[in-house]
Formats: C-alpha cells, structure tokens, sequence
C-alpha cells in the first residue's frame, strides 16, 4: 500500500495501454474529416465522447477501481475483447453518423451494447462488493451508473435513428443523453478521480468531505432525473432544470475546490502537466455559462460552441492531462520499480519529460481556439484548420505515449 493506494491489485500493464493509445487515434480520425471538408457534426462529437473520451476514461477505470478503490475486476484480460468490441462499434457509430444509414446504426448499436456489457457487468460486480467507502470510491459507483444511463440513453437514439418509431420529445432525449455524460459519468469520473490524483501527484490538501458529498449528490440528483426523462414523455423545455444540480456540482462547486488547492499546494516545484488543470478548471465555469445560455436564449452558435468547450476544453484537457500523469507512473511502476537502486533507473517523471508535455498542452490550447474560431465563423479553412489541429495533437499524443513506454521499456525485468 502507499498513499491509500494498492498498485499490487492493478490488471496487467498491456490492458490500461491498449485504451490510451486507442484514444489519440480518434482525435487524428476527427482532424482528417474536418481537412476533407466532411464536417459531421455527430460524428465529429462522438470521436470525442467515445472515441477519445471514453476510452482514456474505461482504461483508467480498470486500472483505478482495483487499485483506489479496492474493486478487483474479474477476468482482467477480457479487457481486451472489451476494447476490440468498442474499436468496432466506435467505427459502426461513426460511418452511422457520416452516412445516415440505418443498418449502421443497427451495428454500432450491437456492438456498443456488448462492449458496455463486458466492461460494465464486472466492474460493476466488483465495485458493489468492495467495502471501500472513500469519496473516490463512491464517485467511481456514481459513474459507472453514469456510463449505464448514457448508454441506456444512447442505445434509444441508435435504436430510432434505426428506423424504429419514437413517442418521445427527440430533442429532450438528445439532451438528455448529452448531459447524463456530461456529468453523471465524466463529471462524476473526473471529479472522483481529482480527489485521489491531486493530492497523490501534487500535494494538494485532500478535499473535505461535505465538499465531496456536495458533489456527488448534485451529479447524483441530475442523474436520477435525467434517466427518468429517458423513460418518461419529458419536454424539452423541462430537461434544462434537470440539469442544473449536476451543472453546478461540476461546474462550479468541484473546480472552485481544485483551483484553491493548486494555489495553496505544498509542492511549488512547476510541473507541466498543470497547465492543462489550469486550462480544465477554468473553463468549467465558462461552460456553466455557456450551458445555460444555451437553454435559454436563441443564439444560434452557442450550442456548438458549448459543446466544444465542454469536450475538448474542460474534459479534453484534464483527460491529456491525467494520461500526462498516469502513462509515465503505470510503465514505471511496473518495469522501472522492480530495478530501483540499479544505476541510471528513471525516474516517473524522467520517462516523460516536461517539455513534451509542455507542447502537447500548447497544441490542445491552440486547437482549442481554433476550434472556437471555427465555430464563430463557420468558415471551412477555419474548420480545416482546427481538423489540423485536432490532428496533430493527436499524433503528439501518440508520439509521447510511445516514447514514454519505449524509454521505460529497456528496464523491463527479465
């Protein structure tokens, strides 16, 4: 054990890896639609979401349920057939998107449906039994539920784009399934996860716990509510109030608490990976903001715009950040630790050093803005060069992540 945290009950190294170094794939995959002029905006959104997103956050889950929370995930290699059923569904939702066809649709619905269920049924057996009760703990339970009500969400849409008839309101269940990702499975992730990481990786003081309970009811009342408007004839109009406890649990509450503790942290030695939690915790706010502004005025742009800073700024940027962090500290802890006191063993941060991570930030900042000029414009060459942005940080992504297995590799036990 060290610092609350038992690596010993980890899966595999090969497991966590497969996942992150799936996930900048997607970002090169929306960049080059965008260069080609092919600017499908559901396809471009769930390249991000499941793409990207989801697979970061699925790689981290197995790695942090056993270890932070205790739950030891059955079968961990299944982790793998996991992964290829969600490659191939990922692929069938986004050819759905681009070309309208039902039978994709169909597809992707299937073939998301069982990676889901591969993933979900087991860590959620395991999360259950655990006996941990620490707010990371709990939020990772709040998530997982989370990721089951986006999917539940999810597979309804797929299963009307299907060609199948809808009663519903189809705006309020497209809202609906946004938000319930949004917060009730990145922002109760991401939230839970900062508790753990912050203090382990920066030395900040660990959150208090009427803080956290704050958090996780608010994304646990939106939670509730919103999967309840999946089943139930719910009005656009209401969805928006539905959402407003999550939206301030996650928006407001949870990054007021991150921003006072990385100006107040004991360690003031700079590390790069922070200016993407600046970045992050910023923009949380702004998309409080910019969701409401959304729900209620008629603005035209601002429900892109929102979206985008919703994806790439608040959760993109602490999803690279997190990855900045826990790629270097797996391939150490498991080739590099068994040597430590052999001469020139690497340090974590020796693996990844932070003029890399320094210019992974500087790219997803500068796609970032591009991104909201395009969206402001509705140019193409300003769509173009946001897809070039898109894409070169992703390739950045994959060049670091490499690097940073390949320098720890060499000190691979035998």
């Amino acid at each position: 054990m060290m610092n609350g945290i038992s690596p010993e009950q980890g899966p595999p190294l090969s497991v966590p890896l497969s996942f992150f170094f799936t996930a900048p794939l997607a970002l090169i995959a929306a960049g080059v639609l965008l260069l080609q002029g092919q600017a499908a905006q559901l396809a471009l959104v769930h390249l991000g979401t499941v793409g990207f997103l989801l697979f970061v956050m699925l790689g981290a889950l197995y790695q942090m349920l056993p270890v932070v929370a205790g739950a030891v995930v059955p079968r961990p290699r299944g982790a793998h057939v996991v992964h290829a059923l969600l490659v191939a569904g990922t692929i069938a939702l986004i050819t759905a998107q681009a070309r309208g066809e039902a039978v994709f649709f169909l597809t992707a619905m299937g073939l998301l449906s069982l990676a889901l269920l591969g993933f979900l049924v087991p860590a959620g057996w395991a999360a259950a039994r655990s006996r941990m009760s620490t707010p990371t703990a709990w939020g990772m339970r709040l998530a997982l539920l989370g990721l089951m009500a986006v999917a539940i969400a999810g597979l309804r849409l797929a299963w009307v784009r299907g060609g199948h008839p809808f009663g519903g309101d189809w705006l309020a269940l497209r809202l609906a399934h946004a938000h319930l990702g949004f917060l009730g499975w990145i922002g109760g992730l991401v939230s839970a996860v900062s508790w753990q990481v912050l203090p382990m990786f920066y030395l900040v003081a660990a959150p208090p716990l009427r803080l956290t309970r704050l958090v996780l009811g608010g994304v646990a009342v939106t939670w509730l509510a919103l999967l309840g408007s999946v089943f139930a004839v719910v009005p656009f109009a209401l969805v928006p109030f539905l959402i407003i406890p999550g939206a301030l649990a996650v928006w407001a509450v949870q990054p007021g608490w991150a921003l006072r503790a990385l100006l107040t942290r004991k360690r003031k030695r700079k590390d790069a990976t922070l200016h993407l939690w600046w970045v992050s915790m910023t923009l949380a706010p702004v998309c409080l903001v910019l969701g409401a502004l959304s729900a209620w005025t008629s603005l035209e742009k601002l429900p892109q715009l929102y979206g985008l800073v919703v994806l790439w700024g608040w959760a993109g940027a602490l999803v690279h950040g997190m990855l900045m962090r826990i790629v270097p500290f797996l391939v150490w802890l498991h080739w590099c630790a068994p040597r430590v006191g052999q001469p020139g063993v690497p340090s974590a941060r020796e693996l990844l050093p932070d003029r890399l991570v320094t210019l992974g930030a500087g790219l997803h900042v500068l796609a970032l803005g591009l991104g909201v000029v395009a969206v402001l414009s509705g140019e193409l060459l300003a769509w173009r060069l946001f897809g070039a942005g898109l894409a070169l940080t992703g390739l950045w992504l994959l060049r670091v992540l490499a690097g940073t297995v390949l320098r720890g590799r060499r000190w691979l036990p035998a």
